[in-house]
Formats: structure tokens, C-alpha cells, sequence
């Protein structure tokens, strides 16, 4: 019994909401009054939050993030693999390149029969943990497509090469996470829909890009790079390069006659750890 004047506890609210009969927590049952686009979604670490979830295909070779998507927070991985590595592609062509996709390297939560069939029938290896399922393998029922694309999957994750890219997945996509949700300002949002969010990460990932652009052609491109440069004078100095990259860009291109320049893209990675889905505040 609560006496008068008696206030309950954040605890004990927790205990007696925990408790409650009839409690809607299901996606199918409740939609958010402030977001609806946004999802219930069970992080990693066991919190829930109303929540979206990021997905970023980046070239390991350059870091480069090559597509940036987002989705409701009850998404599920195993929907996403081939429609991320066909967007990456596309961004490549529109972008004048002539390179191609050769292979595509993932975590295990990206694993699904269909998928790999679609990955593998556009020329594309696939590198992809076979998640541990319980019960009898169910292989043996799918189409003889699926089949093949299943075991030539499982057959490269059993080499030693599939070891040093998972790692090097593993280190490149977090980075990418790590720049674009923390350093970045993306993990948290106040934005409503998911359009205005995603415009939000795309807007964070051609940052990401252009400073990894910066680096390589001036060696600055982070957000204290200037610091020790002087202030205004580095600045200064920032703009001169700027210009005289561009102008060295502009007459190799002359020269070259237009030219487009050729180019394989061997290698590409795809990650959208469900920690890393954008919390929405519903403000």
C-alpha cells in the first residue's frame, strides 16, 4: 500500500509496468502517436528503444562508403543483402566509374538461401557466415539455385581468406559507424520519418566521404585538422591546395581527352549492426 504523499520509485514503476496486465509492446499491436514510422526495437546490450536501423556497404579496400540506407527498426537483415549490393552499383555507375562488384563480405545475420541465390546470380561471391540453426537443416527443400549458392558460400567461409576479410569487415564497418553515429551527432535523432532520417545519414555519409577524399589528396580532412595548422593561415593554405588539386585534376583530364578511367572494385563489405539503430525521441 502507498500512503498518501508517498511517491513510487523509477523502480518500482518499472517492477509494476513489467507486471501489467494487457500490455501492448508489439510493433502489430502499438504505433508510436509522435513517430510513426518508428519501431520498438530490442538493442544488442537489452534495451528497447522506438528506433531505425543503419546500414552502410563500404569498400574495404578505400573505406568509402558506397551506400547508406535505412530502415524501420523491425527490418530484418536477411531482406537486405542484395538490394545493398546492387544500390552500391548503381551509385558506381552514376558515378562515371566503370567499376564492377566482384565480392561482398557480411556478418552472419545477413545469411539467407534467397538472397545469396540473387547476390550470386549477378556475378558476385559472397563471403557470409552460415548462422548455427537449430534443429535439422532444411537445405535439402530449397531450390537447386539456392542450393548451389549455399554451398559455394559455405565452402569460401571456410578458408583462411574469409578469416582476414571478416576481420577487416569487422574493423572498416565499425569505423564507418563510429564516424558517422558518434562523431558524427547520427545516433541519436529528433527528426520525425524515416525519410527525414535517412536524409540525415546520407547527408553523414557524404561527410564521412569527403573527408577520407580530403586526407588522401591533402592529408586534412578531420574535424580538428586545422587546429594545428594555424588557424585562419591553415585555412588559407587548405583553399590553395584546393585549387591546385582541382586545376591539376582539370588539365590531366584534358589531356586525357575525357577519357573515363577504368577501374575494378574488388571487394565491398556490408553492416548495419542493430546496436548501432538510430534511436528516435519522438520530439
Amino acid at each position: 500500500m502507498i500512503e498518501k504523499g508517498d511517491e513510487p520509485s523509477d523502480e518500482e514503476v518499472r517492477r509494476f509496468d513489467k507486471k501489467r496486465k494487457n500490455k501492448k509492446v508489439s510493433n502489430a499491436e502499438w504505433v508510436s502517436t509522435t513517430d510513426p514510422s518508428a519501431r520498438i526495437t530490442k538493442l544488442k546490450d537489452g534495451r528497447t528503444h522506438l528506433a531505425y536501423k543503419a546500414e552502410h556497404v563500404v569498400d574495404i579496400d578505400t573505406e568509402l562508403i558506397l551506400a547508406a540506407e535505412v530502415y524501420h527498426g523491425d527490418h530484418s537483415d536477411t531482406k537486405t543483402l542484395c538490394d545493398s549490393v546492387m544500390e552500391a552499383q548503381t551509385h558506381l555507375s552514376e558515378a562515371g566509374l566503370e567499376a564492377q562488384i566482384e565480392e561482398a563480405v557480411a556478418d552472419k545475420g545477413y545469411h539467407a538461401a534467397e538472397q545469396l541465390e540473387l547476390v550470386t546470380s549477378v556475378g558476385v561471391r559472397t563471403y557470409v557466415p552460415e548462422p548455427k540453426r537449430r534443429g535439422e537443416s532444411r537445405l535439402s527443400a530449397k531450390p537447386v539455385e539456392q542450393q548451389r549458392a549455399v554451398k559455394g558460400n559455405r565452402r569460401r567461409t571456410k578458408t583462411a581468406k574469409n578469416k582476414r576479410l571478416q576481420r577487416l569487415r569487422s574493423e572498416r564497418v565499425e569505423r564507418s559507424f563510429a564516424h558517422v553515429c558518434d562523431t558524427g551527432g547520427s545516433r541519436r535523432t529528433w527528426l520525425r520519418g524515416i525519410d527525414k532520417v535517412r536524409k540525415r545519414l546520407l547527408t553523414s555519409a557524404l561527410v564521412r566521404n569527403l573527408g577520407l577524399v580530403m586526407r588522401k589528396l591533402f592529408g586534412i580532412g578531420t574535424p580538428r585538422g586545422l587546429q594545428g595548422e594555424g588557424g585562419s593561415a591553415g585555412l588559407m593554405q587548405l583553399a590553395w591546395l584546393l585549387i591546385a588539386a582541382m586545376k591539376n585534376l582539370w588539365d590531366t583530364h584534358a589531356r586525357l581527352g575525357a577519357r573515363p578511367t577504368e577501374s575494378r572494385l574488388q571487394l565491398l563489405t556490408v553492416g548495419g549492426p542493430q546496436e548501432y539503430a538510430l534511436r528516435s525521441t519522438g520530439c
